[in-house]
């Protein structure tokens, strides 16, 4: 039987095996302008794509509250959210692409998880 733990690795090591690729990256941000979930909040993703779809495999959650949350293969989920597990479709999904830069920008200036 296959422990709880040994899916949680299996999941850590695929998005840790697309983090680690030399895949080519796409970057996008969402804006929660309907209030969805938190009007005014923000979300930033990095991609890359695994069988005709875009996973995230880096996220930035920006609360309209204030603070800030980061996802990737090395913290998937805390008290606040997670990283998400459904693929980013800019055709259907309410994102806009952003430069690289954007996104490395806010990621590098939060603290490293511990």
């Amino acid at each position: 039987m296959i422990g709880i733990s040994s899916r949680v690795d299996d999941v850590v090591s695929f998005y840790r095996a697309l983090e680690e690729s030399d895949r080519p990256r796409a970057y996008f941000e969402f804006v929660d302008v309907e209030g969805w979930v938190d009007e005014g909040a923000r979300a930033l993703y990095e991609t890359v794509e695994h069988e005709g779809e875009l996973i995230a495999i880096r996220q930035i959650e920006l609360p309209s509250a204030g603070g800030v949350h980061r996802y990737s293969w090395r913290r998937m989920e805390d008290a606040f959210g997670g990283l998400t597990d459904e693929p980013i479709d800019p055709h259907e999904d309410p994102v806009k692409p952003i430069p690289r830069e954007a996104f490395v920008e806010v990621w590098n200036s939060l603290p490293h998880e511990v």
